[in-house]
Order: C-alpha cells, then structure tokens, then sequence
C-alpha cells in the first residue's frame, strides 16, 4: 500500500449492489482466466450481478463489508455464519472476498479480513473457514499469510461442464 493510503471499511447497503457487482465481475474475469471457461467469464454480467447482490443485501445474509481507499471502492468480503453442516455454531465463515484488481498487493484484503475476522469473534465465534479454488494458487498463499490452515476436504462444482474443486481453510478466531 502506498505511503498514508487510508483503508476505511463499512457496513455495504442494497444501494452498494452495483458497486459490489463491478468488483466482483473484474476480479472474476482478472483472476479465473485458465480456471473456469473463458466463455462463462466473458457473460459475465454486472447488471445481473447488481440484482443478486441487492437480493443479498435486503435478505441481510450474507453480511457484506466494503473497503475504500482515498474514496474509491476497492474491496469486499461476505461472512457471516458457517453454511457447511460438518461444522456447528462456533464456526464462522468468509463466504467470498474479492479486490479491484487495480487495487490487489495494498493490504486491503488483509484488512478485509481482519475487520470479518474481528466481527466474527465478536458474534460469538470461535473459528471461522473459507472455499478457495484449488487452482487459485496466490489467494491460497495469501490466506496462508493470514494463518488460515488448508484441510483435506475438497468439494467439486461444476462451470459449463468443467469440474473446478474448492478447499476448505480454516484458523482460529480473533
């Protein structure tokens, strides 16, 4: 991050929808080329991403926290509760993060996840897991920067026919 770069996070609203929707698109289409099929990346759609997230954000799960550098939206993580049945209520989980790629390598990510880290703790969690594809080499070692441990457990989906396998990490909450 460059030098008096200030971070600010805050609670996303239905209104943020479009602002989430564009990040999440370019982080896909940055980050999943050789991973899921170009075809799919290519559709991808920020108005239809828009109508999701605000679905998402009015059903208040998960919960959405957006960080801003000098005034512009550069991030996002969803968290909230653990969806997997293996694991009980102590756990919870980050459901995606995702950066501006114009934005990556500044801290924010680290930031993202410190500030769910912290609400999570503070909801009575004690751990928290996250998916993170297989293939999906630099996210896997910047979790691991953030002392998530890697698991067995590997899940499988598929894109257009295309198995992708997702692993789950884990570390101890704060």
């Amino acid at each position: 991050m460059a030098p008096n770069t200030t971070i600010n996070i805050r609670a996303a609203t239905s209104a943020d929808a479009p602002i989430i929707a564009d990040i999440h698109v370019a982080s896909w289409q940055a980050t999943y080329p050789g991973i899921m099929p170009a075809s799919f990346l290519a559709a991808l759609s920020v108005e239809q991403r828009t109508a999701a997230w605000r679905d998402a954000l009015d059903a208040g799960r998960p919960r959405v926290a957006l960080a801003f550098t000098e005034d512009t939206p550069s991030g996002w993580i969803a968290y909230g509760p653990t969806r997997d049945a293996d694991k009980d209520v102590t756990w919870g989980e980050v459901e995606a993060i995702y950066l501006h790629p114009s934005h990556c390598g500044q801290g924010i990510g680290a930031a993202l996840i410190a500030h769910a880290c912290r609400l999570l703790h503070d909801a009575g969690h004690e751990w928290v897991s996250l998916w993170v594809l297989v293939e999906n080499r630099r996210a896997k070692a910047f979790y691991e920067r953030e002392g998530f441990v890697a698991e067995r457990d590997i899940k499988t989906f598929e894109i257009d026919g295309v198995p992708i396998e997702e692993v789950r990490y884990w570390r101890a909450l704060p």
